[in-house]
């Protein structure tokens, strides 16, 4: 019988966030590119920790960090990400994620001695499924049975700020998806080879075939758009935190949040009309 991978505990939970100045500089091309708006920051209050959840958009390139990393400048805290293991097969790429950006595996015993420190955490339900779309899947929440997140700030009184991430959708258009793929020769072959559900489960895992700037895969530069939401609270949870109807209440709590907040963004960017010609020009889609 095959061995269970072990969880990697203690990495990186002592990090060392790098200076404001570093974080100006590395995400000042970033700003550039996509001039990145914030909605509700002013109002967050970090006086306590707090777990953000998020939607994760198309290759999850594009929405966690640049929020965050506004968030260490503008009210200096440091937001710990827990990450798909997947991250850690990645020689090199797993370094850099730990000592650089301070994220840890995901894992129940990884978040809870995160939380245990006082960490505000940032996590994404859908993962990799939300992140390998399909056409026509932009803005979907795709979290399906999936209730940890709301299980663990309810066991340890962590309020949860919905943060919602518009625009990233935009930087690329699907070409072929898991559907597409999956039906071409090549295809055909994965699923015979058992490669396709092993490790693809069957397309929900495997990323599309995209188009940015024209034919290339260089990101188009969508304006792109975040808003925070107002806390929910657990704590009157605390005591439930293992009954799977209340998992169930809170997780669909949190969804509606951040749909809402979609809408509100939504609103916002059909009404702005700050484009510049060279981002209009660049922007403009392959009929």
């Amino acid at each position: 019988m095959a061995k269970k991978a072990k969880t990697r505990t203690n990495h990186a939970f002592d990090f060392t966030p790098p200076s404001k100045l570093f974080a100006r500089a590395f995400i000042a091309p970033f700003k550039f590119y996509f001039d990145p708006q914030f909605y509700g920051l002013e109002e967050v209050d970090v006086s306590r920790p707090a777990m953000y959840v998020s939607n994760h958009t198309i290759f999850g390139v594009f929405d966690g960090y640049p929020f965050a990393i506004e968030l260490y400048l503008q009210k200096g805290i440091i937001l710990r990400a827990l990450a798909d293991s997947n991250h850690w097969l990645i020689p090199g790429w797993r370094d850099i994620i730990e000592k650089n950006l301070g994220v840890v595996e995901a894992s129940r015993k990884n978040c809870e001695a995160l939380m245990k420190r006082g960490d505000s955490l940032v996590v994404f339900p859908g993962g990799t499924r939300e992140i390998c779309k399909k056409k026509g899947e932009e803005y979907i929440l795709k979290w399906s049975d999936r209730r940890g997140f709301v299980r663990m700030a309810m066991e340890h009184g962590y309020d949860i700020i919905p943060v919602a991430a518009v625009g990233a959708e935009e930087t690329y258009t699907v070409v072929r998806d898991s559907n597409d793929i999956l039906k071409s020769p090549f295809g055909q072959f994965l699923k015979f080879i058992g490669v396709a559900e092993k490790y693809f489960k069957n397309g929900e895992l495997m990323p599309p075939v995209v188009h940015g700037i024209g034919d290339t895969i260089i990101p188009r530069p969508a304006k792109l758009y975040f808003s925070f939401g107002k806390r929910i609270s657990t704590a009157r949870y605390k005591a439930k935190f293992e009954d799977t109807a209340t998992q169930d209440m809170m997780k669909k709590k949190v969804e509606k949040a951040l749909l809402g907040e979609f809408e509100k963004l939504f609103e916002i960017r059909d009404k702005d009309t700050d484009r510049s010609k060279w981002r209009r020009l660049l922007n403009m889609k392959k009929s």
